[in-house]
C-alpha cells in the first residue's frame, strides 16, 4: 500500500489560516499581511465543499462492495455536512466546478478508484488538522489584538 498523500482541493485553507508573520516570528513561507477570519473561513468552507463532493461522489461511482464502504465513508460525510451546516461556515460558492472536478475522478477501475479514495483520505485527514488549528486560533482571537 502507498503511503501517497493528496490535497486536490483549490481552497487556499493553510495560506489564507496562517497567523501573521509577526505573530509568528521566525516561521518561513508565512504571508506578512493581516489574518483575515472571513477569508480562513471561506477556505475552511471550500475544503469541506471538495471533500462533502469527493465522497458523495465517490459513494455514487461503481463500488466493489458499497455497503461497506458506504459503511465506513458515511459517518465522515455526515460530519462534514453538519460542519458545513452548523458551524458558522457559510459557503461563499465562487465555485461550483466542485462537484464536475470530483466526478470525473472515478472512472478508473474499483481497485483504482480504491487506491485514490486512500490516498484523498489521508489528504482530507491532514487538511483536518490544518482546520482544527484554524478554527482554534479564530477561537482564541489573538490576531484581533
Amino acid at each position: 500500500m502507498s503511503d501517497t498523500v493528496a490535497i486536490n482541493s483549490k481552497a487556499e485553507t493553510v495560506l489564507a489560516c496562517a497567523p501573521t508573520l509577526e505573530q509568528t516570528s521566525g516561521c518561513t513561507g508565512q504571508r506578512s499581511s493581516s489574518f483575515s477570519e472571513n477569508e480562513c473561513r471561506s477556505n475552511i468552507t471550500k475544503d469541506l465543499a471538495h471533500y462533502d463532493a469527493l465522497i458523495q461522489s465517490y459513494l455514487n461511482s461503481s463500488l466493489k462492495s458499497p455497503e461497506k464502504e458506504a459503511k465506513l465513508l458515511n459517518p465522515t460525510l455526515g460530519i462534514v455536512k453538519s460542519l458545513r451546516e452548523n458551524c458558522s461556515l457559510k459557503a461563499d460558492e465562487d465555485d461550483d466546478s466542485t462537484e464536475e472536478d470530483v466526478a470525473q475522478t472515478w472512472d478508473a477501475g474499483s481497485f483504482n478508484n480504491r487506491q485514490e479514495m486512500c490516498k484523498m483520505m489521508r489528504g482530507f485527514y491532514v487538511r483536518t488538522i490544518t482546520i482544527n488549528r484554524a478554527m482554534g486560533y479564530i477561537s482564541a482571537g489573538d490576531y484581533k489584538k
